[in-house]
This record gives structure tokens, sequence and C-alpha cells, in this order.
């Protein structure tokens, strides 16, 4: 059976242990017996494994080190997070050494990511691979030689081995991967470990370099032989080395080695006698350097705010776990709490974590922040280039940057000394981890970050999850309040559009009469606007009008989306596309009708209604270039766009103050999900999509479209009332089980093979230990029961509160059943996911 993508595949017993500051384990004079570690692998095998240290390593080796390591007959890379004090494992192997001269991993990161491995029944090494910038971690390849004058007997070969052989007649070497894939097989170990003892091939593992290294520059200055009077002299038997001392002088200073125009020759000679130092410094790439950063400008807070950062400021001064949760309304100015929550961190010299939800406000907080903070602030996001995200990690592991900044992942930036974290839009889902795992939760583990670090931990939103609330409303975590606007603004005026009346006006299929109205009204005045329409492309399918043929991914249960541009079908899973045809491939006709409405139809739409309006669309077709959201954002900013149409990236944490209209073309996107935080998402997103207008000195307008103007989350939406909306789901969620009133594991089978993905969830369900404290739903088909060619069953464990309050016993439940079911039922070619509180059960 292929390897689980997020568990042991056996359990362990592990030793305790104990990190104190940046502890090196020193081996005494006085003992004879060697330090040994445990170890953990960032790729299968994923077991801790226990190493004596040799001697040449004595002093040297700390918690968090890389090390090299042998493993089998292989040679691989990994991380050392225990020390073992009485191991009793026989014939031990010793470490063959350390990769780096000090731990990439703080003492601090070791216990979070142990701590997140238990939480989310991940492994340690996939959440220390997770933690770490990509192309640090560095995998060993086995490669294939052939062995030059070994004449075998061809007839005691199989098939496959002559079919090795052959290959390797054509090409001397091969990696085992690409010979695999040329083989169309899958495991090729056993059959070449037996021709290397036969002598026929030779297997080497060998070790990749880092993908990502420091990039430095050579800088040059005058050199202590310099003398102004030889310049004369120069300029005639050595003109170039004059002009390279001249543009020295001018300058003042050092410069770049790439600033000169001259060969390197002729700089080393110069260096020799003396007239040049040469040095190389490091250069750290940064993804901002065009941004305008404006000036820090003078700010008096409201009363509101200012009670708010008293309260936050109380629990810094205690010294000890505070969580905080700031709601406030979309325009409050939360986002200056925060900053002068850090301000009062960085003074009594600590450092802060920042996490925003989407890369699309990435730019926007950059320059808020460094603003404030200057070069103080460091950036991690997926969007850099591996050499960009490798370089502000290592400012601030090297304590260069005391501010770290990012989506998701940038809750394990290696800061030391922590003093703060803040979570922005709290409950954004994007905060989760969904694939690959370790399936993290980044509020969550902020959340316990601060709790290992006795600091105070913020979480902010207008409108908070449920769970945060509830938290909240319970003691766990203190309430801070933002009830009105900066200057208060008042909150805009919502109007709901009936969709179903409005079905009469066969003018728009897009726009209703108001929306229409109003759009053409804030134009005229000069005002922007901003379109949420929740689905990209320009229809979500096509049907057949003679037979109601509707064509679908030939690998997920899912439509294909069609997108005007290059009249292509694509599926927004797996990334399948065709050209569409005017002719139905079921019945031969031609009505082929479009049904849904994407963000090109919107687009297409406003060109023909509002002829000569500046367009912004920004959705993930329009910002697969690296800055593109940056861009977008910016230009819209400075008035360069009148209307900024888009996904649900539009409607989050951006501040434009030109905009005064916000429009919700389809309020019903996503209302009618079969998972049970549907109307939560929505409602979550219709009012930071209103949030965006009238954030100046003028009330802005919402309308809001939809064909279900009775449903109680968009009314409490239209209400703009969080706390009434609250009341309503968290009644609903008592009575169903769902969180905060109970824990939630989901457990998706995924295979090529349909019957045995269903027999391996059953499978799987017959080793959980019968048990009163939780309700099992499964296994069933998954609501998206294929998906890239893959058949997905899914099992969800309900714990009850009353009896597992923190949800302990059901994972270790799971965490035995799944033990159980690797080393007795396992079926061949079905993974299995562990998702431990999800926020999508699609």
């Amino acid at each position: 059976m292929n390897p689980p993508e997020s568990m042991n595949v056996r359990s362990h017993s592990f030793f305790s242990w104990q990190i104190i500051g940046e502890f090196v384990y020193s081996i005494m004079s006085s003992s004879s017996k060697k330090a040994t570690v445990n170890v953990v692998f960032p790729q299968p095998p994923w077991q801790r494994f226990t190493y004596e240290v040799a001697d040449r390593f004595s002093g040297d080796l700390a918690l968090g080190h890389r090390v090299l390591v042998p493993l089998g007959n292989r040679r691989m890379m990994g991380f050392v997070v225990e020390f073992v004090d009485h191991p009793t494992i026989p014939n031990m192997r010793e470490i063959e050494d350390i990769l780096d001269p000090y731990p990439l991993i703080t003492p601090e990161l070791i216990k979070l990511t142990r701590w997140v491995a238990d939480y989310y029944l991940a492994t340690w090494g996939e959440v220390i691979r997770t933690a770490l910038p990509p192309g640090l971690v560095r995998r060993s390849r086995l490669i294939v030689h052939s062995i030059k004058g070994k004449i075998p007997d061809k007839g005691s070969l199989s098939d496959l081995q002559k079919n090795i052989l052959r290959l390797l007649e054509e090409k001397e070497k091969w990696t085992l991967v690409s010979l695999q894939r040329r083989m169309g097989q899958k495991n090729l170990r056993y059959v070449l470990s037996a021709m290397e003892k036969a002598g026929l091939v030779r297997v080497q593992d060998v070790l990749e370099e880092s993908r990502v290294r420091k990039k430095s520059e050579v800088r040059i200055s005058l050199g202590e032989e310099f003398d102004p009077a030889d310049v004369p002299t120069l300029e005639k038997r050595a003109p170039r080395q004059a002009g390279v001392l001249r543009k020295l002088v001018e300058h003042g200073s050092d410069v770049r080695r790439s600033d000169l125009d001259v060969n390197f020759t002729v700089l080393r000679r110069m260096e020799e006698n003396g007239y040049i130092e040469m040095w190389e410094e490091d250069v750290f790439r940064e993804p901002y350097t065009d941004m305008d950063v404006p000036d820090s400008e003078s700010f008096t807070l409201t009363e509101e705010q200012a009670h708010a950062l008293q309260q936050i400021e109380s629990g810094i001064e205690k010294q000890r776990f505070c969580p905080f949760l700031l709601h406030g309304v979309t325009a409050s100015g939360k986002t200056q709490v925060y900053i002068e929550a850090i301000h009062r961190i960085l003074e009594r010299g600590k450092s802060a974590l920042v996490l925003v939800p989407e890369i699309s406000l990435t730019p926007q907080a950059v320059q808020r922040y460094r603003a404030r903070f200057g070069d103080d602030v460091a950036v991690l996001h997926s969007r850099m280039s591996m050499g960009e995200r490798y370089d502000s990690w290592r400012r601030i592991r090297e304590g260069t940057c005391r501010i770290a900044l990012g989506p998701r992942s940038a809750v394990f930036a290696p800061l030391e000394n922590l003093g703060l974290l803040i979570v922005d839009e709290e409950q954004e889902s994007s905060y989760k981890q969904m694939d690959p795992a370790p399936r993290y939760h980044a509020r969550d583990v902020a959340v316990m970050r601060a709790k290992l670090n006795d600091c105070v931990v913020i979480l902010g939103s207008a409108t908070p999850s449920v769970e945060s609330y509830y938290n909240a409303l319970q003691g766990k975590y203190t309430l801070c309040r933002l009830t009105h606007r900066v200057d208060h603004v008042p909150l805009p005026t919502v109007t709901m559009v009936d969709w179903n009346e409005q079905k009469k006006d066969k003018k728009s299929r897009v726009f209703s009469t108001p929306l229409k109205d109003k759009m053409k009204a804030h134009l005229a005045e000069g005002e922007q606007v901003i379109l949420l329409q929740n689905r990209r492309g320009y229809a979500t399918f096509l049907r057949c009008g003679a037979c109601g043929n509707i064509e679908e991914c030939p690998h997920c249960d899912i439509s294909l989306t069609y997108h005007q541009d290059g009249h292509r079908l694509r599926c927004h899973y797996c990334g399948f596309q065709k050209k569409a045809t005017d002719v139905c491939p079921g019945c031969g006709g031609t009505t082929v009708q479009f049904r849904g409405v994407g963000t090109q139809r919107v687009e297409a739409e406003i060109t023909q209604l509002f002829p000569g309006t500046r367009l912004f669309r920004m959705d993930q077709d329009t910002t697969r270039r690296k800055q593109a959201h940056h861009r977008i954002v910016t230009r819209f900013e400075k008035g360069e766009g009148d209307v900024l149409l888009g996904t649900q990236m539009v409607a989050k944490g951006h501040d434009f103050p030109g905009v005064n209209l916000v429009g919700i073309i389809s309020a019903d996107t996503g209302l009618h999900f079969p998972d049970f935080r549907s109307g939560e998402r929505t409602f979550q997103l219709l009012t930071q999509a209103a949030g965006r207008a009238g954030r100046r000195d003028r009330r802005g307008e919402v309308v809001i479209q939809t064909q279900s103007p009775d449903h109680p989350v968009l009314r409490f939406a239209v209400q703009q009332d969080y706390v009434q909306y609250y009341q309503h789901e968290i009644q609903q969620r008592e009575e169903l089980g769902y969180p905060p009133w109970g824990r939630i594991i989901l457990l998706r089978f995924k295979g090529k093979n349909e019957e045995r993905v269903a027999k391996a969830a059953h499978a799987f369900l017959s080793y959980m230990e019968q048990n009163s404290i939780f309700d099992c739903l499964g296994p069933v088909s998954a609501p998206l029961s294929r998906i890239k060619g893959m058949y997905r069953y899914q099992i969800v464990f309900k714990g009850k509160r009353h009896l597992d309050p923190g949800g302990k016993k059901l994972r270790g439940l799971i965490r035995r059943a799944i033990h159980a079911y690797y080393e007795r039922g396992q079926i061949s070619g079905v993974r299995v996911a562990v998702d431990v509180d999800p926020v999508d059960m699609l």
C-alpha cells in the first residue's frame, strides 16, 4: 500500500526531552559513552531514527541542526529533534556530517512543530519541511550505472531485467525516477538490488545540493596605496584603471563591481598594486524593491482604539499568554491598533509576527508596516522566488529583522524572543492548509505558538469565526470591540435585490436595474466601483438546449467552465481544457446555452453597458504572474481604473478611498454548498465586501443581488449585524454537534479504483474502537466524488465536547486505527488524508 499522506506507518515510543535556550549537547570528559540523538526526515521514511554522535562533533551538534546520516544503503538529510538519554537500540550508526554552521530550526520551533505533528496527526518531518523555505531540503537520488565489460547470461534474466540492461546500453546512467518512468514501473528498487548483487549494475546514492544559495556581489573601494597624484600618469598608460579610480573618488565610498564597465583582470591587477580593495558582500534579494512606501503619518487613536490598545498593553506587561479577539467593524482601524501594539513590543526588545490571509493583501500590508518600521519588516510568501524567500527567512533567522509578515506559512518564521503574534482577518479559510500534509490551521498554530512563548496573540476580524467568538464569550479570549468606523463614517446602506423579480428585464442577465442605475450615477460623479462575483470564467457550464447535455471533466466529477479567451472549456480542479464547440457532442444540436455567470461575462456586460469605463479584473486568471495582485491594486488605488471586478480577493482588507459603491453580482454563490460552514462563509464574504464602500467622508452604498432574499444569512448580512448572525448560527451548531460544540476529524480515501477506495474506507472503520465520545458519518462518497482521476470516499468523526473537550481522545483513537489499518488492512493503490478541524467538507 502507498504510504499515508499524513501519518507514520507504525507507532514508536519516544523519550522525554527538554530544550533550554540554545541548548548544545556536550559530552562530559568523565563519560566514555557517546551522545545519541533522534533524527527525523523531511520525506519518507517518516519515523524517528536514533544515531550516535561521533566524537568529532562533540560540543558542536545542537537541536535543530541539519545532518547527513546513513539509512539502509542510502545517505539522507535529516534534522536533530531530540537528545536521547538511555537508548536501547543495538548497533547504532553514527551521524556522518553537520550541514550548517548553526541550527536551521530554533528550539522554540522544535516544540511548536512537535505540537503541530501531534495535534494534526501529521509527522514531525513533514511539519519541519513546511517550516523551512523551499530549496533547503536536500534529497538523495539513486543513480543506476551500467557496468562495462559485464556479459550477463541472458537466459537467466527476466524480461524486466533485460529491458533495464537495454536502456543502460542506450545511456550509461539513469536516475531511479527517470528509469521507472521510462519503464512504466512504480518500484524497481528490489529488481535493481538483485541485479547489483549479481554485478550487472551499480547503484549510487547521491545527495542533491541545496537548490538555493546566498547571493553575493563584489564591492570595490580605494586601497591604501592610492595616491591622487598617480591618476594623471595612469591616464596615459592605463586609462581603464584611471577611469575606475576617478569613479571611486567621485562616488566617495565603495561601489559595486557590476557598476564598473571594466574587465575583472584589470581590477585584479589594480588590487595587486594596492590601488583598490575588493571583497564579497551578501546581497539580500527583495521582492518589493519598486514599492512606493509612504512616509509615516502621525495618527491619533480613537477612544475605542486607545481602549483596545490599553487592554493589549496590559497583557504585554504580564509577560504571559494572553489571547485577544479584536472584533472591529470594517474601516474601524484595526491595523492601526496592530501597529501601535508592535511598537510597544519592539520597545521591549522583542519581535512580532503578522499574518495576513491572502497573498493579494501582502503588498498593501508591507506598505503600511514599512511606513512605520522601515527595513525591520521581512516578508514571507509562496509567490516570492526561491531566492527571495530564502533571503527573507535568513534575515529573520539571523536576527536582522524583528517583524515577519506573510500569509499562512509565515506562522513558522524563525523569530526569536517573540512577544506578539497578530492574525488579521482570522476567520479566513485560507489560513487552513488543505494539501499536502500537514493540514494545519495557521490561526490555531499562532495561538499555540503564543502559548509556548508566554506572549500576546491578537486575532482580528470584522466577522470573526464562530469558534473564535465563542471562545471570547466563554472567557478564553479577551474580547476588544471597535464598533465605529474611523472619523465616525457610517456603515454603508445595503440594498437587497430579488433577482427573481429582475428576470423580467431581458436586457441584462448580469445586472439588475437598481445596480445599473447606481453604477451609472457613481461613475458619472467620478467615483470608483467594486464588483464581486465569486466565480471566474465566462459561464459556469454550457448546456445543450435540445438534449440538456452538459460537458463534464473526464477526470473530475464537475462540469467544465467556459472561458471566453480562446473559446475554451476548462476544469478548475485538475486543469484539463479543450476547445469549445458550437455542436453538442451528445445529440449534434446547435442550441448551446450559457449557464451561470463568471467574471469574464460580467466584464463583457460592463463593456457593453458602460463603454469607455476603465476596468480591472482580478481573479486567478489575471493574477498568475508575479506581483500581478500588487500591480492591479496599486493602479486602482491611484485612480487609474473606474471599476475593480473580481472574485473574493477584491473583498478582503483593501482600503480604496475612491470607492463608494460595491455590487455583489450573485450572493448565492456558495450559499447552498453541502458544507456546514457555507452560510458562515457567505455572511463573512458579503460583510467584508460591503466594508469596501464609503471609507472616508461619505456614506457608501452596497447592492446585493440574490435569488434567496428570505435566507436568514442574507438578511443578517444586509443588516450588517454580526451578533444576531452568531446567535442564529451557534444555535444550529449546537443542535447538530458541529464546532465549537464538538471536534471534527475528516478522513478522505483516494484512489483510481472506486471499489478499492470504498473497501479501504470500510476497512479503516473496522479498526476504530467503538466509543461513545464520537459520532461517525460514513464511509460515503465525497460531495466531489472524483478529482484528478481519483475517486474519493470520506469518513467524518464528530467528537462530543462534553466527553472529550479538546478532542485528544478522538485523535488518539484515530491514530491507533491508522496504525492498525496500515499494519493489517493494506489495500493497494489507496491513499489516506487526515484532516483535523477541516474547513472544507467538499
